[in-house]
């Protein structure tokens, strides 16, 4: 009887789970897809628009295609992460080779944010079994994340460590923090700050939720120490062989 109330409590979860992405995915999307039909509209029912006029509705169309599509694109790598025949490119990599190279392309957004950095990475290397590209989406998605919430100044700090039987990877900013209500849920699809849901600098909301899950499925695990004022403290962790 426990089986079946545990089976059929699982069904109603996915569906409650099915039915809250499709409404944010309906949600995301409403907002891009009305701002390019109406500036198409205004660009073509004007008689004769000015260039600036024209460049300015050409440019709100090709911003909101650009978000919509970033969805989109998101999701779909979401779906495949949670794919059950979904498999990673594993090989035997040195992590602190990887992690340079990882940080030695953040840099130049860092930079164009007015952020500074740090990367503490050891010499001796530290050998994992790493799908590289998307171990890069994890780093990716972590500065994305800083780089959207915090103001010009904030310092990114990036160093690994080994501890026993794992490599831990923080990711740390000191920075706005997330609020304690937002952090317990901050790795789910859709969740961030109710003020950067229709703002063009808000992000999918999925970027989390993908890095979260590349990390699960190397065996490791990707978690988050926030306290709202101080900052955010990533801790992705992989298991050494």
């Amino acid at each position: 009887q426990s089986g079946l109330q545990q089976a059929v409590g699982d069904a109603i979860k996915g569906e409650r789970m099915k039915t809250e992405l499709i409404t944010n995915v309906s949600h995301d999307l409403k907002t891009p897809l009305a701002s390019i039909s109406g500036y198409g509209e205004l660009c073509l029912g004007k008689p004769e628009p000015s260039s600036q006029e024209r460049e300015k509705y050409l440019g709100v169309i090709l911003r909101n295609s650009q978000r919509a599509n970033r969805l989109l694109g998101e999701l779909f790598e979401l779906s495949q992460l949670d794919n059950p025949g979904f498999t990673l490119r594993q090989e035997p990599t040195g992590l602190g080779e990887a992690l340079r190279q990882a940080c030695a392309e953040l840099i130049p957004a860092l930079e164009e944010a007015g952020f500074d950095y740090a990367f503490e990475i050891p010499q001796e290397e530290v050998w994992v079994r790493l799908d590289v590209h998307r171990f890069q989406r994890i780093v990716q998605n972590l500065a994305d994340n800083a780089l959207r919430y915090n103001p010009k100044g904030t310092k990114v700090t990036v160093s690994l460590c080994r501890q026993g039987q794992e490599a831990c990877i923080l990711f740390e900013d000191d920075g706005r923090g997330i609020p304690r209500e937002l952090a317990r849920e901050i790795f789910k699809p859709f969740v961030r700050g109710e003020e950067s849901r229709n703002s063009d600098q808000g992000g999918s909301g999925l970027g989390l939720s993908i890095a979260k899950r590349i990390a699960q499925a190397h065996g490791g695990d990707l978690t988050l120490d926030s306290g709202q004022g101080r900052g955010c403290r990533f801790l992705l962790s992989l298991r050494v062989i």
